[in-house]
């Protein structure tokens, strides 16, 4: 009896979507661009690649992040996730999405992440040689995308991840 009863609350709890993986990814339908992602956009030109799309929002969700908005056309990429845990993202997710799908290899890129209520985590854009990088200041030291150079002497607070 009391192994049945153990099995039925194991699947109460699965159908529940109790656990870490089932309120890991926010549900955002939209996140107004920034003025570095509205300008980025506007350059974004040539060909769709829908592969490369399909690409981006498969390797997004295997990262327990929401790809919000997601766009490729020639050489570059356009990309912003949304993420529950903007810590354990940046820390231990983050490098593998941009490894398989060499997001950092495109001519152009742009990459927005951003946590379940539309608040700023992260953004990147590379354009030919220049790029801008902000990182909000709690998560800064788990990105594994960090700028050439940092100003002497600023001490950041630790990842919490």
């Amino acid at each position: 009896m009391r192994l049945r009863l153990a099995g039925f609350l194991v699947v109460a709890a699965v159908l529940a979507g109790c656990g870490h993986h089932a309120t890991a990814i926010p549900r955002l339908a939209h996140v107004p661009p920034s003025a570095l992602g509205r300008s980025f956009l506007v350059d974004l030109s040539g060909k769709p690649s829908w592969r490369y799309v399909q690409v981006l929002y498969r390797e997004a969700v295997a990262a327990r992040a929401e790809p919000v908005d997601v766009r490729a056309a020639g050489g570059g990429a356009a990309v912003t996730l949304a993420v529950s845990d903007p810590a354990p993202f940046l820390k231990h997710r983050l490098q593998r999405f941009l490894d398989r799908t060499l997001l950092a290899h495109r001519e152009n890129v742009y990459l927005r992440i951003v946590d379940g209520h539309g608040g700023p985590i992260l953004e990147w854009s590379l354009q030919g040689t220049h790029g801008s990088l902000w990182i909000r200041p709690d998560v800064f030291e788990c990105s594994p995308i960090q700028p050439i150079s940092q100003a002497y002497g600023v001490t950041r607070p630790r990842c919490p991840a």
